[in-house]
């Protein structure tokens, strides 16, 4: 993935959950619930949306530390 589609993607994700989050809280404040389900709310946002829409976000950026320690590695070695 390029670098541009995974910072909108962040982007995108930040939103979505932003938007998540105040229905929720809405939902939870026009039900009169109490301010403690607000937590497990953004738990289970965390859980069912944000973790797996960012998954790419985080496989790129192992991906360039390895890269790049690699290419430190071959650089202290004297490997073009």
């Amino acid at each position: 993935m390029d670098v541009l589609a995974l910072r909108r993607r962040v982007v995108l994700t930040g939103l979505l959950c932003t938007a998540l989050f105040l229905a929720t809280s809405y939902t939870i404040a026009a039900q009169g619930i109490d301010d403690a389900w607000l937590l497990a709310g953004v738990a289970l946002i965390y859980l069912l949306v944000a973790r797996p829409l960012l998954a790419p976000v985080r496989e790129a950026m192992q991906l360039r530390r390895r890269l790049a320690y690699q290419a430190f590695l071959d650089e202290r070695e004297g490997r073009p």
